[in-house]
């Protein structure tokens, strides 16, 4: 944004287009437009995701076990922040206007704390539960990722998509330079690559703390809150809701890596995360769109964007198995990588649909009908992967990830095709 949004604009959580410029003020200049098109969400998102997977490719330096325990630790943190963040960012995300000048700062921010709270605590059993990887950098990164996700809900309320993906990528940057770092000194040890990616968090969770200071700072003084002791129990019922939904989700997309660890090793775990990580580059444009919808104030009424999305991520997921043939070949440990990304295509590919559909069906049918959807998903999925896991390791992991996403997408579809009843309110 090249300016400081209208106080209204950040007191209610209006939404202002990155694009449009403020009433009065004439139309930037073509070399401008051209620029901002160059930096567009969408780039600066495969921007930050593409650096993800640089870092990605560069830790294939470390031998398959050691970055197994780099790949324990960011599961255990991720899927700890997603467990413990009680899902703050989409319920902030979702909310309507003036919701959170309504609440007062002090709520928000208790909401925050308890988050990063309970953030800590699920990963460090997770960690436990894999049996491998580091407490500290667990429950320090789920406690990063928590800040970071909470507060940028935050900016990209006022669509700052471009400054938010932005520090993405600057942080994927740092992340790739410290990993280059580490091999050129010849320090090849997953435990000390993964307090790098520690920093890494902290860095990018203060860094959005600041400019979301800043933003409030220019807004000037929040009114008083007006929310009443109904409306603050509705809140904790909307977000139960939504956090169990995208619980089952999370539990879905990750704990089959908490599986891999317990029962086959540091090992194979490491070469099931490489090939999770290249194939999940696909889906960026999934995330971005399911992001706009939530962000929409006027609900999701357009046309239903899915196919596109679908199309554009299916040659990324193939180019992603190629790369992972690449790397296999220059690295014999990743030889596997190849065909778990080739198992682990089709889910996703339903995944990127799922997204979009997801956030429709939770824009039009509210909390209830997404945690549905979840649930009926986990519900086949961890019976999945405790079946085939313990026998069949990575691969089974792979085989039981596609099926548990295609049964999410397929679900989502489904409820979105179905009449909300009369009584349905949307969030």
């Amino acid at each position: 944004m090249t300016g400081p949004a209208p106080r209204a604009a950040v007191h209610d959580g209006d939404l202002q287009a990155e694009s449009v410029p403020p009433s009065g003020e004439s139309a930037p200049p073509p070399v401008a437009r051209l620029l901002r098109r160059l930096v567009a969400p969408e780039l600066l998102y495969l921007a930050a995701l593409g650096l993800t997977g640089v870092a990605a490719v560069v830790s294939v330096a470390l031998p398959a076990a050691e970055r197994g325990e780099l790949a324990a630790n960011m599961v255990a943190a991720t899927l700890g922040a997603a467990v413990g963040g009680l899902s703050l960012d989409t319920f902030l995300l979702s909310r309507p206007a003036g919701w959170v000048a309504s609440r007062g700062r002090a709520r928000v921010l208790a909401m925050l704390g308890v988050s990063v709270l309970l953030s800590g605590v699920a990963a460090a059993g997770l960690t436990t539960a894999a049996g491998l990887g580091s407490h500290l950098v667990g429950v320090g990164s789920a406690a990063g990722l928590t800040v970071f996700n909470t507060v940028s809900s935050f900016a990209l309320r006022r669509r700052s998509f471009r400054l938010v993906y932005a520090m993405r990528a600057a942080s994927g940057a740092v992340l790739v330079g410290g990993y280059l770092a580490l091999h050129a000194v010849g320090r090849l040890d997953g435990g000390l690559w993964s307090l790098v990616w520690l920093g890494v968090q902290w860095l990018s969770a203060l860094a959005v703390c600041g400019l979301v200071l800043v933003t409030l700072r220019r807004a000037g003084a929040f009114p008083p809150p007006s929310a009443t002791g109904a409306d603050h129990r509705a809140d904790l019922l909307a977000v139960g809701n939504l956090h169990l939904g995208i619980f089952a989700q999370m539990m879905t997309l990750r704990f089959n890596q908490i599986l891999v660890a317990r029962f086959v090793g540091a090992g194979p775990l490491g070469v099931y995360a490489l090939a999770v990580a290249a194939l999940e580059f696909a889906q960026a444009g999934a995330v971005v769109r399911a992001q706009r919808i939530l962000a929409d104030r006027d609900g999701a009424d357009g046309p239903d964007p899915t196919r596109a999305v679908v199309r554009a991520a299916a040659p990324i997921a193939l180019a992603a198995v190629v790369g992972l043939a690449v790397l296999g070949h220059l690295r014999p440990e990743y030889r596997h990588a190849w065909l778990l990304g080739l198992l682990l295509l089709p889910g996703s590919l339903a995944t990127a649909a799922g997204k979009s559909w997801s956030a429709l069906l939770l824009k039009r049918r509210g909390e209830r009908a997404t945690t549905t959807v979840a649930l009926v998903t986990v519900a086949v999925a961890i019976p999945a992967y405790y079946g085939i896991i313990p026998w069949a390791g990575a691969v089974g992991a792979a085989l039981a990830s596609s099926l548990a996403y295609a049964v999410h997408a397929f679900a989502s579809r489904a409820s979105l095709r179905r009449e909300p009843p009369p009584s349905q309110e949307t969030v």
